[in-house]
């Protein structure tokens, strides 16, 4: 597999997934106008990526701002990581927010409530 990389644009966000640290990064802004296209390389990306996973692989997340079309697609992109974590290896999902934003760091609270999965919560201002 190679690394994914999706340079952030005015409507999407900015996509790093390292498969040689097993560090994958989704940042900035999601409201693409179509969230299925879009999405659809990353989730394929991932889908094989969770069959053979490193021993550690960190999920970070931090997001400027998410429309509807878009979180569902990050909840099944987070899902798969979840779903697919094998015993012997560890998953560490980052959601980072906002200090002063309380609604983003609840939107991590409830991803993590969704996929049943603890979330490290880190505040940044």
């Amino acid at each position: 597999m190679d690394n994914l990389k999706i340079n952030e644009r005015k409507d999407t966000p900015y996509i790093l997934f390292n498969i040689d640290t097993g560090i994958f990064e989704i940042s900035g802004k999601s409201l693409p106008e179509d969230a299925n296209i879009f999405f659809s390389p990353i989730i394929a990306w991932v889908t094989a990526y969770v069959k053979a996973p490193k021993d550690i692989t960190t999920l970070n997340l931090k997001f400027v701002y998410i429309n509807t079309a878009s979180s569902k697609k990050i909840l099944e992109i987070v899902d798969l990581f979840v779903k697919n974590k094998k015993p012997k290896n560890e998953l560490i999902i980052n959601w980072f927010y906002k200090i002063e934003d309380e609604e983003q760091r609840e939107e991590g609270e409830d991803y993590a409530d969704m996929v049943n999965y603890p979330f490290k919560l880190i505040g940044y201002s």
